[in-house]
């Protein structure tokens, strides 16, 4: 197949609603045919409008972390049979489901894995501010190109915020609605939040979880829970990412960033004698070069007595210092016994 002057090469990549052909022309520039998936289709019309929703979602969104889309038409084949055609960047690289597989089996490096999430939370918080949900993020809508680069591919199953929670039929990995209203699953839900499981109200905090078990599987390799992960820094973000309670995760991509941030900050204390701000680590002053360790102020001792006639011990803010007498019963036959 020909379209616009690219010659479509085969076999396409095939997603769970749509196919994805390398165009290449005759000046040997590259793009990406995005189509939906004719079996899919046929079965579907419901899918072919999500599949319209999906390029008017994403044709709003125009950041480095986020696949481009270059153009959207109507294309007819030979068999005067048409289809809708999302025209989209090339890349050149792995999924970083495939990247991990192939090369990481065991999961990525600590810096690895924060040059992703850094990449991939600038994408996503970009999105999140033109009011847009993923709700399908994972390891293979990650696209790690060749030179380190991420993107956030295949909007298919996006939500506007505020939109009804219900996805249509045709969309893997998350809640479908049949027409009784009862909410089942298709295909793997081991990165879908647990609100995205049974049909429940969502927000950014969805991403964020998904986000989460795709930094577990970045990290481990795996998508097991029982596999923990090394690194003390995305264990605790993985934890508070992935808690059941929307409410208890992070709530935007700029508070899990800001966590990240804080665990790498220097930890700083206040200089004993200047007052200036220091690394908690260093014994002398950067500033006024002052010792940092505090001398001990010992306490003085305290003087204890006894009175021999009522046998009442004393301590000796209780007792006259000058006639030293008992404040029980008054008697001045008292004895010194220790200091403590």
């Amino acid at each position: 197949m020909k379209i616009n002057g690219y010659i479509l090469q085969e076999p396409p990549f095939k997603g769970g609603m749509a196919l994805v052909y390398k165009g290449v022309n005759a000046n040997g520039f590259e793009r990406a045919f995005k189509f939906v998936r004719p079996d899919k289709a046929e079965n579907s019309p419901r899918l072919c409008q999500q599949f319209i929703k999906e390029i008017q979602l994403q044709s709003k969104l125009n950041h480095p972390n986020i696949i481009r889309i270059l153009d959207a038409f109507s294309h007819t084949d030979d068999t005067g049979k048409a289809f809708t055609v999302l025209e989209m960047e090339w890349l050149n690289g792995l999924d970083l489901e495939r990247y991990v597989k192939q090369k990481a089996k065991k999961g990525m490096g600590d810096d690895a894995v924060k040059k992703v999430l850094l990449q991939t939370l600038d994408g996503l918080e970009y999105a999140h501010k033109h009011n847009v949900l993923h709700l399908d993020i994972k390891p293979s809508n990650l696209f790690r190109t060749f030179d380190g680069y991420v993107k956030i591919i295949d909007f298919g199953i996006a939500r506007v915020v505020g939109d009804n929670a219900q996805i249509i039929d045709g969309a893997e990995k998350l809640t479908l609605v049949t027409e009784t209203g009862e909410s089942t699953f298709k295909g793997t839900m081991a990165y879908a939040s647990p609100e995205q499981q049974v049909g429940g109200k969502l927000g950014f905090y969805s991403d964020i979880y998904s986000l989460g078990k795709t930094l577990h599987f970045l990290c481990t390799g795996t998508t097991d829970p029982s596999v923990e992960i090394a690194s003390p820094l995305f264990a605790s973000i993985v934890e508070r990412c992935t808690i059941d309670n929307p409410k208890k995760r992070f709530q935007s991509c700029a508070e899990l960033r800001d966590a990240l941030t804080v665990f790498h900050r220097p930890v700083q204390k206040h200089c004993i004698h200047c007052g200036k701000l220091i690394s908690n680590n260093v014994e002398f002053c950067t500033f006024c070069g002052g010792f940092q360790k505090e001398k001990k102020v010992e306490k003085p001792m305290t003087k204890m007595w006894k009175c021999k006639k009522c046998g009442k011990v004393i301590r000796e803010e209780f007792a006259d210092n000058l006639t030293r007498f008992c404040s029980n019963c008054g008697s001045q036959d008292i004895v010194r016994i220790s200091n403590f």
